[in-house]
């Protein structure tokens, strides 16, 4: 099957994902300072959501640049992505309304958690039928994916010993590591746009 319609589908996922997240933001009580000072969690919990969902536009749009033909294992493993990404906004607005308390930034934390896992996966089934093309050869995530668990588990280890607010800030951390890293590595560029 041609990848270009369900790229369109991915586009149009993301996008509508990212319109929900910014809806879900309230307006400051007063127009001050003090006012957007109040909401910093929010935005933040929105800044780090949309940077991921982003990340996951971008890196589909240079994936599909090179590969022309999916198949169904491609097309149901997305649907899992699709998913979990369709998830985001809830829990965004949920850390973003309690951002001191345990259980939401654990959830916010295993959203992101899941969206690595299998973000990778997708990418490794979506290449895995191009053997003969150099800009596939050598894309390894093992890196990325030991440096996301590793501030996982750190960030829900810090909020379970009474500062929840840590794995808000571990996301933020691991989203750096996972747009930053493979370029200064040079080891994950998925085309050149």
């Amino acid at each position: 099957m041609e990848s270009g319609r369900f790229e369109t589908f991915i586009d149009a996922i993301i996008a509508i994902m990212m319109t929900v997240m910014v809806l879900k933001i309230p307006q400051p009580e007063t127009l001050t300072i003090g006012g957007i000072w109040d909401l910093r969690i929010m935005y933040l919990s929105y800044i780090i959501s949309f940077i991921v969902l982003f990340s996951i536009w971008d890196h589909h749009r240079k994936l599909f640049n090179i590969v022309e033909d999916i198949n169904n294992r491609v097309i149901w493993i997305y649907s899992l992505l699709i998913f979990i990404i369709t998830l985001v906004p809830y829990f965004t607005a949920w850390v973003a309304h309690e951002p001191f308390s345990l259980l939401p930034e654990l959830m916010f934390g295993l959203i992101f958690f899941l969206v690595n896992i299998i973000y990778v996966l997708c990418t490794k089934v979506a290449i895995n039928n191009i053997v003969h093309n150099e800009e596939v050869n050598g894309i390894s995530f093992k890196e990325l994916l030991l440096i996301n668990i590793f501030l996982f588990i750190i960030g829900a280890v810090i909020g379970i010993a009474g500062y929840p607010i840590a794995l808000l800030i571990m996301c933020l951390l691991t989203v750096i590591t996972w747009n930053v890293i493979p370029y200064i590595q040079n080891t994950y560029v998925i085309g050149d746009d």
